[in-house]
């Protein structure tokens, strides 16, 4: 791998990511080790090839990724894939195949026996020890050996195998996975570590949209384990990436990665894992264990996408309405919300809290706003109705300016929806793991824009040309000359367009708050989100110790103080009074009337107020 090669393709990533994301934050870059070998272990693996390039773009070293061969030989995947050095990986699940006739379960048989019976099957010519047979979602049972065209012995049948096979008297179908010799593959990562060099992993083996880790393979502990075992001076520090999207599968949406404390193997562990047997096992496990324990603390995970979508609404409503949180200080705040709801799921105060949240969202369902913009609507009919008027204004004259961009780059967003939408049925299809299949969709939107985008270009710029030539008394030079200047005129103005277009959908949403102001009564909702935010503060207050094992260390640990929390109430309670002033305006009020006090810094206040629509 050429270094030039790879940060030119960190270059273009940078851009690419810049283009597709609002923002991209970084967590923890300084504890990545910036000498010697390091095992970049990352999940969740949540959004396909934007991931590697993240983690490309953040790191600060050179990282070569384990590739799925499948993807490698991807003529423009594979190009991007040998620019940074990736190891391309064989994925038993790339190469299965379906099996010919069905499996079954004689019913004199039992799971002790170990066998498994075919009917029209060929055994001898499709299975080997190893094979791996998967059946009926999940159930799946590893050949020990062929006996005949019809009959396999296996390592061992689950219960729940086993009663499939038993139920289905005229047979199941299935799936033959071979077993896949990687010692190649091992080798090439053993030998970059030995050059003190970076590799990166994704432990689950493949991309997906759950709100929760894949089970890990133990790869990445293989690794670490293996490669210092043939060396013992080699010192592999294993670091856990966590990737916290935000609508990963849309344009213009926010990142977080964060890097976790790395994870240093011990002797006594390189050691068991050289006397291989049940102390290799032992020592293997430890270190997923860790490294599994170090993916969830730099990741917010959740058991489905309902609970996700509670502890979500708990850190908004958690948070005091005149503070701007950082993206990472609100993953952060998502993490131990996620720990409370999942450690303390059946406390009696958190079952509470949660099924008021719930009754909550189902409210501003019915209203058809978001959280954030329940507090927009405590204006009074004429203010609001007078917002309201030049708000639409503004939006008019923004699409009218973005309309022509807009246009002409329509093709780009039109195609890269309809094929990463294709892209993503696909997938769907060919995973058991996946919900929706949204882990693609940004991959393809960026891959299919950046092949479509040069070309729609020159097509614009050849017409010009064209035309010019054709039309004008230029000279060839002046044709040449004015079609550069078009070429790079149009690119601006296509993103200033993506901007402009930006801003106006966020004014489009501020729309519906002012419309309820004038046309609805909303004090219910506001009174309601007021009481729920005291008592998530209050919950919190009283789980927190208990989380962290005492008042002290959670006190240390609150990036959100008291003090806050309580400055926040009085100016709701201000807001729900006045009904014609924004937030900062409130802040202002309080500080000028010297009331401003229960510990609240004046010069934080000032801010505040300076940056009122961002708070809001």
């Amino acid at each position: 791998m050429s270094e030039l090669a790879y940060w030119v393709m960190g270059l273009l990533f940078s851009i690419v990511l810049r283009t597709f994301f609002r923002e991209v934050k970084a967590r923890g870059a300084y504890k990545i080790p910036q000498r010697g070998p390091v095992l970049f272990v990352v999940g969740p693996h949540a959004n396909q090839f934007i991931d590697p390039m993240v983690l490309v773009t953040h790191s600060g070293r050179s990282v070569a990724f384990l590739m799925a061969k499948k993807s490698f030989d991807l003529f423009w995947i594979g190009l991007f894939g040998r620019a940074l050095g990736s190891i391309p990986v064989i994925r038993p699940q790339d190469i299965a195949q379906k099996g010919i006739g069905k499996l079954t379960f004689s019913p004199a048989d039992s799971p002790e026996s170990r066998l498994v019976a075919g009917i029209d099957t060929k055994f001898t010519d499709q299975l080997r020890a190893r094979t791996v047979l998967g059946f009926t979602g999940s159930s799946n049972v590893e050949v020990v050996e062929v006996l005949s065209d019809t009959l396999v012995k296996v390592k061992a049948i689950s219960e729940g195998a086993a009663k499939v096979l038993a139920e289905h008297e005229d047979g199941v179908t299935f799936k033959v996975t071979p077993h896949v010799d990687q010692n190649d593959m091992f080798s090439a990562v053993t030998d970059r570590l030995n050059e003190g060099k970076c590799v990166g992993i994704f432990p689950e083996g493949g991309s997906h949209d759950r709100t929760d880790f894949l089970p890990l393979k133990a790869g990445a502990s293989i690794m670490a384990l293996a490669a210092m075992s043939q060396n013992e001076f080699l010192n592999v520090q294993i670091v856990p990436t966590g990737l916290n999207y935000f609508n990963a599968h849309k344009w213009r949406s926010r990142a977080v990665i964060e890097f976790g404390d790395p994870i240093t193997v011990t002797k006594e562990q390189v050691e068991a894992y050289k006397k291989g047997g049940e102390s290799k096992r032992k020592a293997i496990a430890e270190v997923m264990d860790t490294i599994l324990k170090g993916l969830k603390a730099v990741t917010v995970t959740a058991k489905d996408y309902d609970t996700l979508m509670l502890i979500q609404a708990a850190r908004r409503l958690y948070r005091p309405i005149h503070m701007k949180l950082t993206i990472d200080e609100t993953v952060y705040l998502n993490r131990r919300f996620a720990e409370v709801f999942s450690k303390f799921a059946d406390d009696p105060l958190v079952l509470d809290t949660m099924d008021r949240v719930k009754e909550y969202n189902g409210l501003l369902k019915s209203y058809g706003i978001e959280d954030h913009q329940v507090m927009r609507t405590s204006f009074g009919k004429r203010v609001a109705a007078r917002k309201f008027i030049l708000r639409v204004v503004e939006a008019f004259f923004l699409f009218v300016f973005a309309a022509p961009g807009a246009l002409l780059h329509a093709p780009i967003a039109l195609i890269a929806k309809k094929i990463s939408n294709q892209k993503a049925a696909k997938a769907l299809r060919e995973s058991s793991v996946k919900i929706e299949g949204r882990d693609v969709m940004a991959t393809w939107k960026v891959l299919v824009s950046l092949v479509v985008a040069p070309l729609l270009y020159t097509v614009y710029s050849l017409v010009f040309f064209t035309y010019l030539l054709i039309s004008s008394t230029f000279t060839l030079r002046q044709c040449i000359i004015s079609t550069i200047i078009f070429s790079a005129v149009t690119v601006v103005f296509g993103v200033a367009a993506m901007r402009a277009s930006e801003i106006g959908f966020d004014v489009i949403k501020s729309l519906r708050p002012l419309y309820l102001s004038v046309f609805a009564d909303t004090e219910v909702l506001r009174l309601m989100r007021a009481d729920l935010a005291q008592r998530i503060n209050h919950t919190i207050t009283e789980i927190g110790p208990r989380l962290y094992n005492s008042k002290e260390e959670f006190e240390a640990s609150r990036i959100i103080r008291p003090e806050d929390l309580r400055y926040s109430e009085i100016l709701i309670e201000k807001m729900n009074k006045s009904k014609n002033k924004t937030v900062d305006e409130v802040v202002m009020e309080h500080m000028k009337s010297g009331e401003a006090t229960d510990g609240i810094v004046l010069l934080k206040a000032k801010e505040v107020a300076v940056d009122g629509k961002k708070a809001q």
